[in-house]
């Protein structure tokens, strides 16, 4: 099947989808505003602050608060027993951009929450949130609470750069908000429970999350077509399979990688690591070793280079590593391009663009980079590692 028939289906699919009979709209659909993130953020600051107009109280932010503390990932889940002390922001500066909402309750925790509805990440941006030294007016290494940093994003949304934000969905937290309406029936103002409907409404019918009777047309029509999505989805996924393919051969191309020095474990549909053996196990119980990821449903499509060090007790290993690094080397890295991320797993890491028209040449300059990068740090991951092996 030849591309112009393909988009030809593809056209025909969008077409009837836009036939699909419509239930009433949303005030935001009605003016062509239900995507843009600064009215949803709006108007999730209306409905969280107890002092606005909205005879919610604080019942709603409660809701909030427990809709994110109930997510499995997240460590937060300090009761809230009076939530009208907790101090309610938007666009709070970092240093490093505005992050959407800081919700706090004094010195026992914060929660720093960054907004996406259809616009991905600008710039890894989360990454600059997570490093950021204060939060408006919290000093971050002087906090002595709880510190959660929250991605609320639709649920087909590329996951955050940061490994500190954890990635909630907006249904998740529309659940937990409309109990407020169900429990709260008649004890609301008429018209504040009409606007916050409205909201909620808005949130599922712009992420397609309405629950209907019967089989919905999106079902439908991937059935009249499954043909043609399995073909697309096949291709996607053979495409990605030769990307990581292409970085093994481009890193062992290096004349000065010798092959029985390193072991290469490509998972093929997530990522691929490289690591020499010393680099694993070690008596810290952590392990080092370079970490592509390769993401293309995004409107930036990238090779996510890391340097991981995970595992175990690895804040030993990295404070370890990270003072044999003098500040020159690490003046060059930053030049470069590479970020001192200290997340979950990464400690390095840098974005390389895929380029559709030409992916051999994003493949090479991926490898080149973690070649230049492994210049400076292998020989002080070496000595780490050679003083931390199992005796």
């Amino acid at each position: 099947m030849n591309k112009s028939s393909i988009e030809h289906q593809l056209a025909d699919i969008r077409r009837q989808l836009s036939e699909t009979e419509s239930l009433p709209l949303p005030t935001l659909e009605i003016i062509g505003q239900s995507q843009q993130e600064r009215y949803w953020q709006s108007l999730l600051v209306y409905f969280l602050d107890p002092d606005s107009p909205h005879g919610f109280g604080s019942d709603v932010l409660t809701a909030f608060l427990e809709a994110i503390s109930s997510h499995p990932n997240i460590a937060f889940d300090t009761p809230v027993h009076d939530a009208t002390r907790v101090t309610i922001q938007s666009e709070v500066p970092t240093g490093s951009g505005p992050v959407d909402l800081l919700l706090a309750l004094d010195d026992e925790w914060f929660l720093c929450i960054e907004l996406k509805v259809a616009s991905p990440e600008t710039g890894d941006q989360t990454v600059r949130y997570a490093s950021a030294p204060t939060i408006g007016d919290i000093v971050v290494s002087e906090h002595a609470g709880t510190a959660e940093y929250v991605y609320l994003a639709p649920e087909t949304a590329q996951a955050p750069s940061s490994e500190e934000f954890v990635d909630v969905s907006w249904r998740h937290v529309v659940d937990q908000l409309e109990d407020v309406l169900h429990d709260g029936q008649g004890q609301y103002p008429a018209k504040s429970s009409a606007q916050l409907a409205d909201y909620l409404d808005t949130i599922k019918r712009t992420l397609n999350m309405t629950n209907l009777d019967g089989i919905s047309t999106e079902t439908a029509l991937y059935t009249e077509h499954f043909e043609l999505i399995d073909q697309l989805t096949e291709a996607y996924e053979a495409d990605k399979q030769r990307l990581f393919q292409a970085l093994e051969e481009a890193f062992f191309a290096a004349t000065d990688v010798d092959p029985a020095d390193w072991t290469v474990n490509n998972r093929g549909t997530n990522y691929i690591n490289f690591y020499k053996n010393a680099w694993q196990n070690l008596d810290t119980g952590t392990s080092i070793e370079y970490e592509p990821h390769v993401h293309l449903k995004r409107d930036q499509p990238r090779i996510w280079l890391r340097l991981d060090i995970e595992h175990g007790n690895k804040q030993t290993i990295r404070e370890e590593f990270r003072a044999l690094l003098s500040d020159e080397e690490l003046a060059t890295l930053e030049a470069n391009g590479w970020d001192i991320v200290d997340g979950t797993y990464a400690y390095f890491a840098k974005s390389v663009p895929i380029d559709f028209e030409s992916p051999n040449e994003s493949v090479q300059r991926a490898t080149q980079e973690l070649h230049q990068l492994g210049t400076v740090v292998e020989p002080h991951i070496d000595e780490v590692a050679a003083a931390h092996r199992h005796e």
